[in-house]
């Protein structure tokens, strides 16, 4: 599972084996490790008494919960990503949120390609989508 961050924007793309783990635990995490004392850690929960895509960052922990009609339509169709626009409390700001399925990239030669989902590249021998 990949993590981009922008201005008020999250992108999390996921790996074939990502996406089984979501389906199967119901969660799917990841860590980067900055010292032995602060984590980072990020994940992805399918919840079941939600209507609405959201993300919460609690401590050194980013989650993002989806709703399980939701997420269960992603895992199992060509469907490539999910997009909200969260509303940020008191400002009138809002957090882009992005899940996507992810796609090979041929600038990167040492990237294990197996596990992307390179059948739902637009053109799998030169995919725009990095």
């Amino acid at each position: 599972m990949k993590l981009r961050c922008t201005h008020n924007s999250l992108r999390i793309r996921v790996r074939k084996s990502d996406l089984d783990t979501l389906r199967q635990q119901k969660i799917v995490s990841e860590s980067v490790q900055f010292s032995p004392q602060t984590t980072l850690t990020f994940s992805l929960q399918i919840v079941a008494d939600s209507t609405q895509v959201s993300a919460t960052l609690q401590q050194n922990d980013i989650t993002v919960y989806l709703p399980a009609n939701i997420a269960n339509t992603w895992i199992n169709t060509s469907q490539v990503g999910i997009e909200v626009h969260q509303e940020l409390p008191e400002t009138a700001q809002h957090l882009h949120v992005l899940i996507e399925k992810d796609f090979p990239c041929n600038d990167r030669e040492e990237e294990d390609k197996a596990d992307t989902f390179w059948e739902l590249a637009k053109d799998p021998e030169n995919p725009n989508i990095c």
